[in-house]
């Protein structure tokens, strides 16, 4: 049992006692006086209160809340090490039945708990930087894991997602993104990317570089989630900058 589920099942426990404590007086005074009423008393009501309290404190053991209940849990502490990166330009079959290209990153990547009491349920997305001005405000394009059978002669197997991650567990394997095909030309050189992992169970979302390296709670960025947009007025200099540079 995981710490969370030891105290509620220890408050549900101690509760459903006190109901039987509580129900067993109401119980007494219903047997021993004639006209006593035996749910009209005021023991059996506050009975009744602490079954129902029991029963929800059984409920969030089995379902791991914190404790205050209303508390969010922070993101978990796990580490990444991503040990390699790749890019492969294949094949797919388009809408219209037609081979289209299609280029893909991976990254070779270990995910790792240190936690003793909080699961995870995690979900890795990959954004890269694009030239500012080139695609409207948007400063940032997301990659998302391919939603089509990659070939096997790639030798890649994604990481199925969201995976879980228990206290103490360790999971290796492949991050697999697709790089759609009309931001080819817009991504900033030198690349710039990073790897935006979500936890479904806490529901914080925090960043790491997309390279190679180890990384632990301490370097993680909290992150709001989502494409970053250009300001106004960086969209409008990225336009005033490459109609400068297109003048002779």
């Amino acid at each position: 049992m995981r710490p969370y589920r030891e105290l509620w099942a220890w408050l549900g426990r101690l509760l459903l006692t006190l109901f039987a404590f509580l129900a067993a007086i109401a119980i007494a005074y219903f047997v021993k006086e004639p006209r006593y009423s035996l749910f009209g008393n005021p023991w059996m009501p506050v009975a009744g209160v602490c079954f129902v309290a029991a029963f929800t404190c059984f409920f969030a053991a089995a379902r791991n809340w914190p404790l205050p209940p209303w508390v969010r849990p922070g993101f978990p502490d796990i580490k990444v090490e991503i040990s390699g990166t790749g890019t492969t330009d294949t094949e797919r079959e388009a809408s219209t039945g037609l081979d289209a290209p299609a280029h893909l990153r991976s990254f070779n990547a270990r995910f790792t708990s240190t936690e003793t009491g909080q699961d995870a349920s995690l979900t890795v997305l990959l954004y890269v930087r694009l030239t500012p001005g080139s695609w409207g405000r948007a400063g940032e394009a997301l990659c998302p894991p391919p939603g089509w059978a990659l070939p096997p002669s790639l030798s890649l197997s994604p990481m199925s997602m969201p995976f879980a991650l228990s206290p103490g567990e360790a999971i290796s394997g492949q991050l697999v993104y697709e790089v759609p095909r009309y931001y080819l030309d817009k991504i900033a050189n030198p690349l710039d990317a990073r790897l935006e992992i979500a936890d479904q169970l806490s529901g914080r979302t925090v960043n790491i570089p997309a390279a190679i390296g180890h990384y632990d709670r301490a370097v993680m960025t909290p992150a709001a989630g989502g494409a970053e947009l250009l300001g106004p007025e960086d969209a409008e200099e990225a336009v005033h900058r490459d109609a400068g540079q297109a003048q002779p």
